[in-house]
């Protein structure tokens, strides 16, 4: 006798993800996983039948991170695994995909490796934002030929960052203090000497070219993929790439590029609407719902049966999340 399918829960609110966790109270934690798992997968299925393309996913833990995972679920070189997982497991005919992303950035240099991979493969390539996709992560976007973002999604200033503080503060830090010793005097500098000495002369030059890299690559990309078919005039790549990267117009690295900001750059920008707005949406709760239930935070998957990820530092192993929907099914 054949089992009818179980009807799987949608996710369509937060309250409705709370809900569905207080009706799963007495369920064990293992099967409530792999249940999540399962309308995770089956919210991708359903985003790759609306586009009419396959979709890959790289999302990353990007709120209530703990410090032993600061470490753990920002763009690194090791990030070029997980991508040709998910590259190779598209058929060779197709040339058009979408990258579903949620990733608070990380190194340039790996971004970078990334893009080529995608860029290698594929002719066409399109993002889709749920949430929010920062630093690298928008450079990452911005190589695609579109980038669709929920409608309470958002981008985020590509300046770099040096151990976690923006390069142009540093910047601006030592030109301050040069600017007040020219003006009192050397007899002041015995006072900055201790603050002098907490960074080292190099890392000027280091913070120059880190933000003369983001600022290349990402103009590179934008003219190459972006407007491939527009022919663009250098001005309006300048105009972009100078808006994205200008810390001094929005004084902090996590300040949100709404679509309303980015809007008149003339980029192939779209905000996704109705069935699609849903879809986009429900995938975010359920990624973030599995962030919350387990100690991954960094996952490469798409409906096809790549699904695997990173766990914190205070793991030291990768460990695929559907073992654990296949443990379930076992225990069902």
């Amino acid at each position: 006798m054949t089992r009818k399918p179980v009807e799987l829960p949608r996710i369509n609110s937060t309250q409705a993800w709370h809900e569905f966790l207080v009706q799963a109270a007495a369920v064990p934690a293992v099967q409530k996983i792999g249940l999540v798992n399962k309308m995770r997968m089956h919210a991708y299925s359903e985003i790759e039948k609306y586009r009419g393309r396959p979709l890959i996913v790289y999302v990353s833990k990007f709120y209530d991170v703990q410090s032993n995972e600061e470490l753990s679920n920002f763009i690194d070189l090791a990030d070029v695994e997980g991508f040709t997982d998910l590259i190779n497991a598209v058929d060779s005919k197709c040339k058009e995909i979408d990258v579903l992303l949620f990733s608070p950035g990380g190194r340039p240099d790996a971004t970078e490796r990334i893009v080529d991979l995608l860029r290698t493969r594929f002719e066409q390539v399109h993002f889709l934002v749920p949430h929010s996709a920062y630093s690298a992560a928008t450079m990452l976007a911005l190589s695609g030929n579109s980038i669709t973002l929920h409608p309470s999604a958002v981008l985020g200033p590509i300046d770099p960052q040096i151990n976690g503080i923006p390069a142009m503060s540093i910047k601006r830090g030592f030109q301050k203090i040069t600017e007040i010793i020219q003006d009192k005097g050397p007899s002041i500098l015995p006072a900055y000497i201790p603050l002098i000495e907490k960074y080292s002369i190099e890392l000027l030059e280091l913070c120059q070219d880190s933000e003369d890299l983001s600022k290349l690559l990402v103009a590179d990309w934008i003219a190459k993929y972006m407007f491939k078919h527009g022919n663009p005039k250098d001005k309006q790549v300048d105009e972009i790439v100078r808006f994205v990267s200008n810390y001094e117009e929005h004084l902090m690295h996590t300040r949100p590029l709404t679509f309303s900001k980015l809007k008149d750059f003339g980029m192939p920008l779209f905000v996704a609407e109705g069935e699609f707005a849903k879809l986009l949406w429900e995938t975010h709760l359920l990624i973030t719902g599995f962030f919350s239930l387990t100690p991954f935070v960094k996952l490469f998957e798409n409906p096809r049966n790549i699904s695997w990820g990173k766990m914190s530092q205070n793991f030291e192993h990768e460990q695929e999340p559907q073992e654990l929907a296949q443990q379930s099914a076992a225990e069902a």
